[in-house]
């Protein structure tokens, strides 16, 4: 006598059984991917969120003067695409918006009479001063 297994896996005269049939599609669903394996682990990117603003500029009167906002992410790598908003007490700032290039860094020039203020600002509130005073001063 045979069992029950036999009987399924065990061919018979013309093929196999019909138990042994749907065994063999059971084993063979997973088999073709029908079970997703988990997803793989990536490691976390910074985020490209700005963290920090350096600014930088000349202390040249009734000249123009290079300005230069640098844009970092909280792991001090560079930020492109960012808009920063420049501003200044007394005088002109060209152009007043400038996206950061590939280095994270915005350009400006700015002319001022007299000693005064030069501001930058991004728009999530990161915002940095830098005073513009006579080279003598400083």
């Amino acid at each position: 006598m045979t069992s029950r297994l036999e009987q399924i896996i065990r061919p018979s005269g013309r093929g196999w059984r019909r138990g042994g049939l749907m065994l063999a599609a059971a084993l063979l669903v997973p088999a073709c991917g029908a079970v997703e394996p988990p997803p793989l682990s990536v490691a976390p990117t910074p985020p490209l969120v700005p963290a920090s603003l350096v600014l930088t500029a000349a202390s040249v009167f009734n000249q123009p003067m290079a300005v230069q906002a640098s844009v970092f992410n909280a792991a001090g790598q560079p930020v492109p695409n960012v808009s920063v908003s420049f501003s200044i007490g007394t005088g002109t700032v060209t152009p007043p918006t400038e996206m950061t290039d590939g280095n994270g860094i915005a350009r400006a020039t700015a002319v001022s009479p007299a000693s005064t203020t030069i501001s930058a600002a991004t728009a999530n509130g990161i915002a940095s001063s830098v005073p513009i005073l006579p080279s003598e001063t400083q």
